[in-house]
């Protein structure tokens, strides 16, 4: 394929745009960038096309344009190859039919803002991806890391999270709307950004992040003294242990913790999966989870407050569901996580009622799962006068559905 897509680094502003790039802006039949970018040019002839909606889609547009011999300009923030478009681009059309000019990164600008140099910096982008245990990993393992966020992943959510990953930081710098009149820079601490409200487009840089206490290590039924947890109610270690095996996790999987209590289950299943959707309704619960989290390091895990099967919407589809308190929704809940899963699926219930276990496997049944029952009853000694006896904790069913080869 000729040449015929160039991708142009905008830099923070236009007027980081040199002449170079400005002529090749000008000859453009088909010019493709966000509105901000595209604004900036206005009066030209261009045909413009705006980046929204699936970049799949657009991309399909542009080979027809292509085909059609149409010169076609991609704006793109910053430096188009360092988390930019360039690398989509190139990926879809191949090398020798795309030309990418840089320009100034975010990151440079931010970093130059500060006088500080970042060759030995960390940078995480936050664009379309959310906060995982790597971004957690990048900020310990680095005296400075910038960080790229988006409307969701805004500031003062990045710093609400870190906050309750228990991390501290010697300072916090925002950076909004750079290269532009509108440009501003704020020092500030963490817990005051997480209470702020910031102007798009911009990014972070966090010097000097720590844990303000070591996490402690996850291990498989773990004493439940270790979590934080109401009144007893928490899953036992034994019966976690047992129902962490029949959920047969595996590292790509998202996991769904549905009436998660404590978290407990969710702690433990946290070292197997690549992510963990806790959703507890009780609002002294979640912060027992919360606090979970934070004690085990456990930076691949969310909870989500709210009643099911409604609290549940927004989260990412599930490949794993645990049920541990359904209660009288429980077949309705049971439906829901059904229709999010794919065909080859898993799901188990946890309950001590006898009427909850009909549900679980009627339901369970009539959504195509095949189903299998353990009651599991332990005895767990405790000390008394010179000797020792075993004392009985209360039989729980353990409800495993398969569907397809889940």
């Amino acid at each position: 394929m000729k040449q015929a897509i160039t991708v142009v680094g905008y830099g923070l502003s236009e007027t980081d745009l040199p002449e170079a790039s400005l002529s090749i802006i000008a000859k453009a039949d088909v010019l493709v960038g966000g509105k901000r970018h595209l604004a900036a040019f206005g009066e030209a002839t261009a045909d413009k096309v705006v980046i929204e909606g699936k970049m799949s889609a657009i991309l399909d547009r542009l080979e027809g344009e292509v085909a059609a011999g149409k010169e076609v300009v991609i704006l793109a923030s910053g430096d188009p190859l360092y988390y930019g478009i360039g690398s989509l681009v190139t990926k879809r059309f191949g090398g020798d039919a795309v030309t990418v000019i840089p320009n100034v990164s975010a990151v440079a600008g931010a970093f130059s803002r500060l006088g500080l140099s970042w060759h030995d910096a960390g940078v995480v982008s936050l664009h379309g991806r959310g906060f995982s245990k790597g971004t957690l990993e990048t900020l310990l393992s680095h005296e400075k890391t910038a960080l790229f966020t988006d409307l969701t992943n805004s500031p003062d959510a990045v710093a609400a999270w870190l906050l309750e990953q228990g991390v501290t930081s010697g300072a916090c710098h925002v950076f909004e709307q750079m290269g532009t009149d509108g440009e501003k820079h704020t020092q500030t601490t963490l817990a005051e950004a997480a209470e702020g409200s910031f102007s798009d487009p911009n990014m972070m840089v966090v010097v000097g992040a720590s844990l303000e206490e070591e996490p402690l290590p996850i291990g498989l039924g773990m004493p439940s003294e270790a979590f934080a947890h109401q009144r007893g109610l928490i899953t036992k270690p034994e019966v976690r242990a047992v129902t962490i095996s029949k959920l047969n996790l595996k590292p790509w999987h998202v996991l769904w913790d549905l009436g998660a209590g404590s978290g407990s289950v969710s702690i433990e299943a946290s070292r197997f999966v690549k992510q963990v959707c806790a959703v507890e309704q009780k609002e002294g619960r979640v912060a027992d989870i919360k606090t979970n989290i934070r004690r085990f390091g456990a930076t691949n895990m969310t909870v989500t407050e709210g009643e099911l099967p409604d609290a549940a919407t927004e989260l990412p589809d599930p490949d794993v569901v645990f049920i541990g308190g359904g209660g009288k929704g429980l077949d309705a809940i049971i439906r829901m996580a059904s229709t999010r899963m794919k065909e080859n699926a898993r799901m188990v219930v946890n309950t001590v009622l006898l009427q909850s276990l009909g549900t679980a496997v009627t339901t369970l049944e009539d959504e195509g799962f095949s189903v299998e029952v353990l009651q599991l009853s332990a005895s767990v000694s405790t000390t008394v006068a010179w000797d020792m006896m075993l004392k009985g904790t209360n039989p729980v069913f353990i409800v495993t559905g398969i569907r397809g080869e889940g």
